[in-house]
């Protein structure tokens, strides 16, 4: 016999009326909690726990039966009826009991760590898709928000997409950018300096061959029969123009 069971997470959201009680809005606070939720659809089992927890209804097309304690399915949980919507404590019997101690939720996939950077989850071989995921997520808040207390609630369905931030610091948030995407492809140019070195040339001038001296060593010269050579004058530019030289001589 095909017996239908769903066991979800349900999010419960606790609140109380600050104004009801005389209390101010500091002295209470509005939080989400996540627990797994059963849904019973099978006919013959909506007939068994109508009967156990003692139901006082004649039409149930669905039953919730949510784990409030979060410490498995047993007494002291919820119990949900459709289409009434009404709300029952239940007190299971052995029977009932038994059959609630073989649900278990698990999830498909969860992170318990410490805080690390998004990089060290990409890196993780195993679940890539999971871990890519989560450290896109983890990149993005990272980026916008500098704190660390945040909670977060994301489903998408075929209805559409619900996401819910609460319990941050309002001024620790701040848009940044994201980095801009990396391409593809990188080009790289290699760059070449060519200098070149020629002599112009131009009709109808004169060409000069020009000498720069920067040092020049003057000295005398002493040869037979007391005759002194001395050198030049120094000088710093010339032409290369012979007859520049001046010899003197000493008796």
């Amino acid at each position: 016999m095909k017996r239908i069971m769903q066991i979800p997470s349900i999010v419960l959201l606790g609140m109380l009326s600050a104004a009801a009680h005389g209390q101010s809005s500091g002295d209470i606070s509005v939080d989400k909690i996540s627990v797994p939720v059963v849904s019973v659809a099978d006919r013959e089992l909506i007939n068994f726990f109508t009967f156990e927890f003692f139901i006082p209804e004649t039409l149930v097309t669905k039953m919730d039966i949510i784990d409030a304690t979060g410490n498995g399915f047993g007494e002291d949980d919820l119990v949900k009826t459709y289409p009434s919507e009404a709300i029952y404590f239940p007190v299971p019997s052995d029977s009932a009991q038994k059959i609630m101690n073989s649900w278990k939720f698990t999830a498909n996939f969860q992170i318990v760590t410490e805080s690390r950077p998004p990089e060290a989850f990409e890196k993780v071989t195993k679940q890539r898709a999971e871990n890519g995921i989560f450290a896109s997520i983890l990149r993005g808040l990272n980026r916008n928000y500098g704190d660390e207390p945040v909670s977060i609630w994301f489903e998408r369905d075929a209805g559409g997409v619900t996401f819910e931030m609460w319990g941050f610091d309002q001024n620790s948030l701040s848009y940044t950018p994201p980095p801009p995407p990396v391409p593809d492809s990188i080009t790289t140019y290699d760059l070449v300096h060519v200098i070149k070195s020629d002599t112009l040339i131009r009709a109808d001038t004169t060409m000069y061959d020009l000498i720069y001296i920067y040092k020049t060593v003057s000295d005398t010269l002493i040869l037979g029969d007391g005759i002194r050579v001395g050198e030049p004058e120094e000088a710093r530019f010339g032409f290369g123009v012979p007859g520049d030289e001046k010899v003197k001589a000493e008796n």
